[in-house]
């Protein structure tokens, strides 16, 4: 689908970020809060669906890894 010589970097930073933003008891911060319009987020800011969302970009890097 995409050129994986020109994405990849991109998927590798994008992941490492995400890495990186996870606390020590599994939350993931700079998660956006509930709301009808974006608002200012934090390494802090965090709830229950980010990592949801950590968990499915995580098994596209793992696929892309295969």
């Amino acid at each position: 689908l995409l050129d994986r010589a020109r994405y990849e970097p991109a998927v590798t930073r994008g992941w490492s970020a995400l890495v990186k933003a996870v606390h020590p008891d599994g939350m993931l911060g700079w998660v956006q809060r509930i709301g009808d319009q974006p608002g200012a987020t934090t390494a802090e800011t965090t709830e229950v669906y980010g990592v949801g969302a950590l968990l499915l970009a995580g098994s596209e890097v793992h696929a892309l890894a295969k």
